[in-house]
């Protein structure tokens, strides 16, 4: 069956209830619904209100994909496609009811639960050979007890129960909470009930593990891709791990027989997650999972620790896109998510190919994709 692709990348927004999507936010969606690409055949629909350029429609050949791809307009939905929303919500739900489409969704309650930061904190809590690296608070005192006592310099962020993207959360350094921040918390807490408290941890590289969970059957591992964040932790950007990991699917063959090409602590990390996804398919989840791990420095005991279970996501995520765009070109690759103007300087002397728009209805576009031959690594590689 072909797949209408359905972007919603405020999935996670979407997940609290009522949600009235600002035009920054509407705007970015919009510009990041040719990510869809990476993984659309030609007999496949992505869902993108917006007129693109003509000469990026005609771009589309290189992959085999037809100019027509994008649907603007609602009433040329085709009926009878199978839809595939970035993540799985009520709105998302209704969108492909309302279009005729198929709608094929596991239960949105587990949805809801797969995507908390509750239920994270949760399995990182069963993983008990890890420490506790965060804590969820049900008051504002709770969330005073866990900065009091740390030096002026200990940086530490609290996450809202459903967030993504360095969106819905707040920085902060010392014991001390200011007004707008205490404003920020106090609120968070009363829409939804928790936040969650954690240590800003001394990053040295983080991997994407994509997991794929078949109905009725047990996870199957895709690809661990490798990812590019900006000082603020924000995603700028996927890297091919390794030619055998990231490129080729893991899939093609068997987890234990690329174990020779796995940094040793990638390897821990996804047997780490493996329970967690085995969990999420005996609650009835189904479909795409990505969870990130995250390699950092302890300073307490100067050494490199693993973080294997950062995040959960129970939806598609850009590392799981970037996979299809490696293969698709056909070596290893960097998938590159920014400004173009400021991050082309990486990419010097390297072969790029555009995989987005330079401008929607007429406008330039802020956010932009590309892929880059080049390999960028921090002072810190993941191999490390």
């Amino acid at each position: 069956m072909n797949r209408f692709f359905y972007g919603n990348f405020d999935f996670e927004e979407q997940l609290r209830g009522e949600f009235q999507r600002p035009a920054r936010l509407e705007r970015l969606v919009l510009e990041l619904a040719s990510s869809w690409l990476a993984i659309a055949d030609a007999g496949d629909r992505i869902w993108c209100p917006g007129r693109l350029p003509e000469e990026f429609l005609a771009s589309l050949s290189q992959w085999g994909l037809p100019a027509d791809i994008f649907v603007t307009e609602a009433r040329d939905i085709p009926a009878g496609m199978e839809l595939v929303p970035w993540g799985w919500s009520p709105a998302a739900v209704e969108f492909g009811e309302r279009h005729g489409l198929v709608v094929d969704a596991p239960s949105l309650d587990v949805v809801r639960l797969a995507n908390s930061r509750e239920y994270s904190v949760s399995r990182e809590d069963v993983a008990n050979e890890y420490p506790n690296f965060a804590t969820l608070c049900l008051t504002w005192e709770q969330v005073f007890a866990c900065v009091q006592h740390l030096s002026y310099d200990t940086r530490w962020v609290t996450k809202a129960n459903w967030s993504h993207a360095a969106r819905e959360r707040i920085l902060y350094r010392g014991p001390s909470i200011s007004g707008p921040d205490f404003s920020w918390i106090k609120h968070r807490l009363a829409r939804d009930g928790v936040v969650c408290w954690e240590r800003w941890l001394q990053r040295e590289s983080e991997l994407g593990i994509q997991w794929q969970i078949p109905p009725g059957q047990p996870p199957q591992l895709i690809a661990i891709t490798e990812l590019l964040v900006d000082t603020r932790g924000q995603y700028a950007g996927t890297q091919a791990l390794a030619e055998s990991v990231a490129f080729h699917s893991v899939k093609e063959r068997p987890f234990s027989e690329k174990k020779a090409t796995i940094p040793e602590w990638a390897i821990h990390a996804v047997e780490a997650t493996r329970p967690t996804v085995n969990d999420l398919a005996q609650r009835g989840y189904f479909g795409p999972v990505g969870i990130d791990a995250m390699r950092y420095f302890d300073p307490e005991t100067n050494s490199l620790r693993t973080r294997p279970l950062q995040d959960i996501n129970a939806r598609w995520t850009m590392g799981r896109l970037a996979t299809g765009w490696f293969e698709r070109w056909g070596r290893p690759a960097t998938w590159r998510h920014g400004r173009w103007e400021t991050l082309c300087d990486d990419d010097a002397g390297t072969q790029r190919i555009v995989t987005s728009p330079e401008r929607i209805n007429g406008s330039p576009v802020t956010h932009r994709t590309w892929l880059s031959d080049s390999r960028r690594h921090s002072d810190h590689s993941v191999t490390s």
